[in-house]
């Protein structure tokens, strides 16, 4: 049944995504299911037109058990329409909203879209960002309901070079703090310091949501 779903609060600030790309991808998914319940609105008027037919064919041509079925069937389905109409009328509402934010979205995002990408190639390259800043986020709320950040969490951060250096240029990490990895070869078993020295070029693939514009911020309270 169609309805509304969520409010915009709810799209501007809950929704899955603590960068702009993945924001876009959560609403774009919000927008098509809100589409498809939309095309249910034909669905409900030619079934009921359906069933009005059935039961004047029947009364004139029809058996009477026949026609009383049906003629019940019609009844139920006439009582679900002043919701339906309502419900209905709610999903048109927050498809205009989400096409809305999708817009304010995009005038965010197109500056920071890589050069002949879809929006599909732009959630894939945005992948290690939006994990950064989810971690950066995740690991600030420890530090301050707790005082320190949980080892799971600190373990999970260590899983991506990029985001442990972007968290150590935050302050997240301590800057002397190496991060280790083992050997690959698994005759030789052993730790050694993975190299912190990415180049700038392929840090960029990583940029966190502490370097993002300060309209990102204002429209989409998005930095940690």
């Amino acid at each position: 049944m169609a309805s509304k779903l969520n409010s915009e609060f709810n799209y501007r600030y809950q929704v899955i995504g603590h960068t702009i790309w993945e924001k876009i991808k959560t609403l774009k998914g919000f927008l098509e299911g809100r589409v498809r319940a939309a095309a249910l609105e034909e669905v409900n008027a030619l079934q009921l037109e359906a069933k009005i037919s059935e039961v004047e064919y029947l009364k004139e041509h029809g058996k009477r058990h026949e026609y009383l079925k049906a003629k019940g069937e019609l009844i139920e389905l006439e009582s679900h329409q002043p919701g339906l109409k309502e419900g209905f009328e709610l999903n048109r509402e927050e498809i205009a909203m989400l096409q809305r934010l999708l817009k304010e979205a995009y005038d965010i995002a197109e500056p920071t879209r890589i050069p002949g990408y879809t929006d599909e190639q732009m959630f894939e390259a945005n992948a290690a960002n939006e994990f950064t800043a989810m971690i950066a986020r995740e690991i600030q709320a420890e530090i301050i309901a707790n005082g320190r950040p949980s080892p799971a969490k600190l373990a999970n951060a260590m899983s991506n070079p990029y985001t442990f250096e972007a968290l150590k240029k935050v302050g997240l990490i301590p800057q002397e703090t190496v991060l280790i990895g083992p050997n690959n070869n698994p005759l030789q078993i052993e730790m050694m310091p993975i190299n912190s020295n990415l180049e700038e070029k392929t840090l960029v693939l990583a940029k966190t949501v502490f370097d993002n514009t300060p309209d990102l911020d204002e429209k989409f309270d998005i930095n940690v």
